[in-house]
């Protein structure tokens, strides 16, 4: 069996990975999800504010952490698609462009 190459697979995997209805959307739906969570300081009272605090911290961690996954889908689409192109340039026979 014959190894190959596809560039037209990579870069539809490319592709799917930055499209604006992908992966990319679902972390991006979680974020405005949490967003909608956020607490006003005085929400549970004087005697709340610790918990208050607390809780926003640990959702402006999760923000933090699907924003850094929407910023790494997009990353590695962006160095598939570079891969794309060296095979696309590539004189290897086993190559199918």
């Amino acid at each position: 069996m014959a190894n190959t190459v596809d560039v037209g697979a990579i870069r539809g995997a490319a592709k799917k990975l930055a499209a604006e209805d992908g992966p990319k959307a679902f972390l991006r739906n979680a974020k405005e999800k949490l967003d909608e969570v956020q607490l006003s300081g005085l929400s549970m009272t004087v005697l709340g504010i610790s918990a208050v605090s607390r809780h926003n911290a640990v959702i402006d961690e999760h923000v933090d952490n699907l924003r850094t996954g929407i910023e790494h889908l997009q990353k590695a689409a962006d160095n598939l698609e570079k891969t794309a192109a060296n095979w696309e340039k590539s004189d290897q026979p086993w190559v199918v462009k």
